[in-house]
């Protein structure tokens, strides 16, 4: 799942590796789950190292064991954390960096989206065998599913990240594993916000 919303998030700021805490918003959001997956156990909870992801874990699954793991963190931003889209469009290291943000790491010391994509695919195959609950990020979760099914990475005109559908926050994304072959069985279910 992706964690709930943070201030920066209303803002439009990228936080990347940047520590934020969940704002009110996402209290809410995780909450809203927690009770959608009261009735559910999970054999292991993961998460992100960042605090965003760590709190929407223990809102969703209080008094429950948390295995936080760095490999689940969002693209790291290098120069571009805590900045917004209008911040950088005169840059041109970032219009470089937008001709292929696959394959070129974000300017700044940043992350390319395919070194996500890898690092989060390392994670989930070596996890155990049971129902695993695992909190992450955004783009991390959309360059994990890239690696897995070959999703095609589109630029997208006003959004800093090639990925032309959506992921809500607090939102599951159900994958199967059997045999060593992933199966997508839901993608950005977030039916817990809806009114």
């Amino acid at each position: 799942m992706r964690h709930g919303a943070t201030d920066w998030n209303g803002a439009g700021r990228w936080q990347g590796w940047t520590d934020t805490p969940l704002g009110a918003l996402g209290e809410t959001q995780a909450a809203r789950l927690a009770r959608r997956l009261h009735a559910r156990s999970f054999e292991h909870v993961y998460s992100s190292d960042l605090f965003r992801a760590a709190e929407t874990a223990r809102l969703v699954r209080p008094g429950e064991a948390l295995t936080l793991d760095a490999r689940l963190r969002e693209l790291n931003f290098g120069k571009y954390e805590g900045a917004s889209t209008g911040d950088v469009l005169h840059d041109p290291e970032y219009h470089e960096w937008q001709l292929d943000p696959w394959r070129r790491p974000a300017p700044g010391g940043g992350e390319s989206l395919s070194e996500v994509g890898e690092r989060l695919h390392a994670w989930a195959q070596a996890l155990p065998d049971g129902r695993v609950l695992a909190v992450s990020h955004g783009a991390a979760i959309r360059a994990l599913l890239c690696r897995l099914f070959d999703w095609p990475v589109v630029p997208v005109p006003g959004y800093v990240l090639p990925f032309p559908y959506v992921l809500a926050h607090t939102s599951l994304t159900v994958l199967t594993r059997q045999g060593g072959r992933w199966t997508l069985v839901t993608y950005n279910d977030h039916a817990h916000l809806e009114e």
